[in-house]
């Protein structure tokens, strides 16, 4: 389940699946539409991403960085973290 409030776009699920990965683009690009600049994540409550959806956010992030905008992580789950940690998807992110 995803949702979004202002400009935070948070994943309610443990383990995301293909079908989130449709809801997160839905939702980008609703809060694109609206104006938005920065779009922020919350995967606190997320353990596990799959692939489509891991790529899709580092794509969009690129994207976005060319045009003056940018997607940040906000809120990561520990089991995440380690993840991008691994896969130093940490810096690309500027998750601190």
């Amino acid at each position: 389940m995803v949702t979004v409030e202002n400009n935070t776009i948070t994943l309610h699920c443990e383990k995301a699946t293909p079908d989130d990965k449709v809801e997160v683009e839905y939702a980008v690009e609703r809060l694109l539409l609206s104006g938005a600049t920065v779009i922020y994540f919350d995967l606190s409550k997320t353990i596990y991403l799959p692939s489509t959806l891991m790529g899709y956010l580092m794509w969009k992030k690129q994207d976005l960085q060319k045009k003056g905008k940018d997607i940040q992580i906000i809120a990561i789950s520990s089991s995440l973290r380690k993840v991008f940690e691994e896969t130093r998807l940490i810096e690309f992110f500027g998750i601190k």
